[in-house]
């Protein structure tokens, strides 16, 4: 007889307090199949797996249950308390911090604390020589730096990092953290040769190989992000982040099929990952698995009622469908959501010009332009819906903008070549058909705004 997930959680709490840690490990796993970010599951196992001596192994876990569930007190001081046993003690004191912020009892966090200072005060004492023959940075300077970052004093954070970096030349924190303090001020090609530096002095920190993926793919590197991203999974395969962000590359670099590979292997890894839900949805339209695209944003929207781009592009993936009076609601949310979305307005016009609806998608089309006005794409469907209404003029007025502001938009300048025959300039309307690609003929090739968030 099949039992619910709480049956077995109960199971293996039972089994737990008796003792029978085999049982109990063997039913948290089976609910972590069928559900992998089941926050107790998670934090119980972890407990068991401390309690048999595989503290590294159990990390992970309580990782995934804050992760699950940030509100729960329990699940933040097991996990402080397993970044102290294995000495990461400077991540240990930011999750402390970050603790503090997300609400946690400060009585509950007091032990952690002076539990911390005493492992510091063993770590100085025990590693003195050591850390000097490694030329690395004081523990209590470490502290500062993070401080600095956690409190978002990112003048001070640059200025500690870039002295760590020219007294400690040959240790990776001042690189790792100068690297990350460039990018986030908007300096991305500087960023990079300290982001090199600090994975050539850590090579197996896959966190450093992330970061510089980010950079090189915000700098248009895509197959150089691509490898940095493939290295950072390799040296830890549960990093969501890092095949999400793999996702990314891969869709801007046309490989859709890929794209959809890692975008499902973050969702594996982290099941409310709510932006590779929408950049799913994405690749699975870009491939015209369209039903499943819907189902990709429908479950992002489920994750997160108020996400507006999710929102438009269902309204996309519906009007593919031919479920019309669906699209338009869909994008109909979106502008309730974000007014000023010109993306959601445009979407909306080409559903309501496909259901006949000319004078609103007319008006749709000009609220989209009024709010971004150099977005071509609609200067164009505006200037087929002023053709279809026989308003020549402004139709033609609305193709050349459209040209304007995107040289060599072939459909533009075909259907401009077809306005223009039609008030009679029958050889510059043929110019521009030419122009066009050479076909002669009088086509509409309208397109939904598609756009990707994360």
């Amino acid at each position: 007889m099949e039992i619910t997930l709480d049956q077995a959680l109960q199971q293996a709490v039972a089994a737990h307090r008796e003792g029978n840690a085999q049982e109990a490990e063997r039913l948290y796993l089976a609910i972590l199949q069928a559900q992998p970010d089941h926050p107790d599951a998670n934090n119980n196992l972890g407990i068991l797996t401390i309690g048999l001596g595989k503290t590294e192994a159990a990390l992970p876990l309580f990782k995934k249950a804050l992760e699950a569930n940030r509100d729960i007190e329990q699940f933040w001081l097991n996990y402080i308390d397993c970044l102290i046993k294995l000495e990461r003690l400077a991540d240990a004191a930011i999750a402390l911090a970050d603790a503090k912020h997300a609400g946690v009892a400060a009585e509950e966090l007091t032990s952690l604390e002076e539990a911390l200072l005493l492992a510091k005060q063993g770590s100085g004492s025990s590693k003195k020589k050591h850390d000097t023959d490694l030329d690395a940075p004081p523990q209590e300077q470490i502290d500062t730096l993070f401080s600095h970052y956690q409190s978002n004093q990112l003048e001070a954070f640059e200025q500690l990092a870039i002295s760590m970096t020219e007294t400690f030349p040959a240790h990776q924190i001042g690189w790792k953290a100068l690297g990350v303090v460039l990018k986030q001020t908007g300096r991305l090609s500087e960023s990079v040769a300290p982001m090199q530096r600090s994975v050539a002095l850590s090579p197996q920190d896959p966190e450093a190989h992330s970061n510089l993926g980010v950079t090189l793919q915000e700098l248009g590197r895509l197959d150089e992000a691509e490898a940095c991203y493939q290295q950072a999974i390799a040296l830890q395969p549960d990093l969501a982040e890092a095949h999400y962000n793999l996702g990314n590359t891969r869709h801007e670099l046309g490989r859709s099929d890929a794209a959809t590979a890692s975008y499902q292997q973050a969702i594996a890894l982290q099941p409310n990952y709510i932006k590779a839900h929408s950049n799913l949805g994405n690749a699975l339209q870009e491939l015209g698995r369209l039903e499943e695209a819907e189902e990709s944003y429908q479950q992002a929207i489920a994750l997160q009622p108020d996400f507006v781009e999710a929102h438009s592009n269902l309204g996309n993936t519906l009007k593919e469908l031919g479920r019309l009076d669906e699209a338009e609601a869909s994008c109909r949310q979106a502008i309730a959501l974000k007014p000023d979305y010109a993306e959601a307005h445009y979407n909306l016009g080409i559903t309501l010009k496909e259901l006949g609806r000319l004078d609103e998608a007319e008006a749709s089309y000009r609220q989209a332009i009024t709010l971004k006005p150099d977005y071509a794409e609609v200067h164009y469907n505006l200037g087929n819906t002023l053709l279809e209404l026989g308003r020549l003029d402004e139709a033609d007025a609305s193709y050349r903008q459209a040209i304007t502001l995107k040289p060599g938009y072939a459909e533009a300048h075909i259907n401009l070549g077809e306005a223009l025959k039609k008030l009679g300039k029958h050889a510059e309307g043929l110019k521009e058909q030419i122009l066009g690609g050479g076909v002669i003929s009088f086509h509409f090739t309208e397109g939904f705004s598609v756009k990707r968030k994360g």
